[in-house]
């Protein structure tokens, strides 16, 4: 019943998005009006999307430095919002070191219940999916607290929505629990994963996609002979050997055959599907787009190669087209204008306190009925060998295209930009779960590249780089990343940092 009812909703973010993302704006502006950021912006005196445009500049982390001061030291003063800040997210640290950002209690509604509507489609996508709620979705979250600023809570995203969501359904279906949350070591953080899971019907997994992806990887290759050690003479040890092949692995769709949805978010999943399906050939892989700042997009269509619907009706969006984003006064250009197969930076407005902020993503649109994206990355990110200048767009889509076309399941990988003695080049680091043939990948890849990116093609073509290699790696880079850094680390696609390769040897 709850999901039939989000179904109109559904429906109308998909057929009405202007309308509702201008509504929302406007909304915004008025609820935040009397705050220190809105007055300074002559919020009252604007009355439509354009004079928003021309009378509010463009931000940024940097830029907003003042505000964030005054709200560390007056958390319930109206500064950026008009509800106070109840709690601190810790950023994932992608481009530098973490960002604590404030969110408010009405940030957190839109937040909650978009992550809500991103399981409602879930269910309403096919018949058969309310089996979800049949089960465990197996969520890997990081956590909510780690430390204060001036008596208000600092935590990982991941962590904080867990705790505020305000769906009872939704809350009974998470699972661990804080013990298991909390715990901040890849490796005891799995292992209890692991040993949690195989007690239970899993119907999904959910939260940090890297986290997830790693868990998998450790289920199906390295923890089925230590599982059946600790669950000896237990009632659980059937079901681990029924599932435990001769060779040490797992089948985990004989473990958990009713697990029937993996939730992606923060990173491009493409190059992953062809392994997951293999794997969990009952489950479907579900993207969302979201952030510390906010919940921007996710899988509203029942065919999920339609890539990301955008969530207008919680999110004000603009977007500075890709040949302007080094441009001190940038163009800028609300939803309306954007085209299809064109690349575009961000510009968030939000709830949460965020105004014409600048949060360092590019996408590509994939379609503009319904506005759907793809190819997610960061701004800045590239490596330029030869003048190709490699984005972690090209790379996404050339790994992707090069495991359709060899049939590889990557369990991980990341593209290095080298030069040895002269020869410029790139080594695809990976794992593969199947026997793959090294160079149809990397051709492939090349192939996949050379259409999206002329100066890489020129470069190929007049020998100024070298074609791509694979290096098939045993270690995986993902989780050396994380266990380095923090447990919501993001996967690193592509660098110049040639240590990987030793790494993962």
């Amino acid at each position: 019943m709850l999901a039939k009812r989000k179904a109109r909703l559904i429906d109308e973010i998909l057929n009405n998005p202007i309308e509702l993302t201008e509504t929302k704006l406007m909304s915004i502006l008025e609820r935040h009006g009397h705050t220190a950021f809105g007055k300074d912006h002559s919020y009252a005196n604007i009355r439509t999307p354009k004079q928003f445009a021309e009378t509010v500049p463009l931000y940024d982390y940097a830029a907003m430095q003042p505000y964030w001061e005054q709200v560390h030291e007056s958390p319930q003063l109206p500064i950026i919002t008009a509800d106070p800040v109840i709690w601190y997210v810790q950023s994932s640290g992608t481009t530098g070191k973490p960002k604590a950002l404030p969110i408010s209690r009405g940030g957190v509604k839109d937040y909650t219940g978009a992550a809500t509507l991103t399981i409602m489609s879930f269910v309403n996508a096919q018949k058969g999916n309310n089996k979800l709620f049949d089960g465990t979705m197996l969520t890997f979250a990081a956590p909510s607290r780690l430390g204060e600023i001036n008596g208000v809570p600092l935590g990982y995203m991941t962590g904080i929505s867990r705790e505020l969501i305000a769906n009872a359904l939704l809350k009974k279906l998470i699972r661990p629990g804080e013990d298991v949350f909390n715990m901040t070591d890849i490796g005891e953080k799995l292992w209890a994963y692991a040993k949690y899971a195989v007690k239970e019907n899993v119907t999904a997994l959910a939260g940090i996609t890297t986290l997830s992806i790693a868990f998998i990887r450790r289920m199906q290759n390295e923890y089925g002979p230590s599982l059946l050690e600790e669950f000896r003479g237990t009632k659980h040890e059937k079901r681990i050997r029924e599932a435990l092949n001769d060779d040490g692995t797992l089948d985990l769709n004989t473990l958990w055959p009713n697990l029937i949805m993996i939730g992606a978010a923060g990173i491009d999943a493409d190059p992953y599907k062809p392994w997951i399906k293999s794997t969990l050939p009952n489950s479907t892989l579900w993207d969302s787009y979201a952030g510390s700042e906010g919940f921007y997009g996710t899988t509203l269509l029942k065919h999920t190669d339609n890539g990301i619907q955008l969530m207008p009706h919680i999110n004000y969006f603009e977007f500075i087209p890709e040949n302007e984003i080094e441009k001190e006064d940038p163009t800028v250009i609300p939803l309306s204008e954007v085209k299809k197969n064109h690349r575009y930076e961000i510009v968030l407005t939000n709830m949460m306190g965020y105004t014409r902020y600048r949060i360092g993503d590019m996408m590509t649109f994939i379609d503009t009925d319904p506005f759907s994206v793809h190819r997610i990355g960061r701004k800045g990110r590239s490596v330029n060998l030869a003048g190709e200048k490699l984005t972690d767009a090209h790379v996404n889509e050339g790994i992707a295209f090069a495991t359709r076309q060899t049939g590889a399941e990557l369990l991980d990988y990341t593209v290095v930009g080298t030069i040895d003695r002269g020869d410029a080049h790139y080594v695809i680091a990976a794992m593969f779960n199947n026997a793959v043939d090294p160079t149809a990948f990397a051709n492939a890849f090349d192939e996949a590249v050379c259409a999206n990116n002329g100066e890489f093609e020129h470069s190929l073509e007049f020998g100024a780089l070298s074609p791509t290699i694979v290096k098939e790696m045993k270690k995986s880079h993902t989780e050396s990343i994380i266990a380095g850094r923090h447990i919501q680390a993001k996967s690193e696609t592509l660098t110049a940092d040639t240590a990987v390769l030793e790494e993962g040897a």
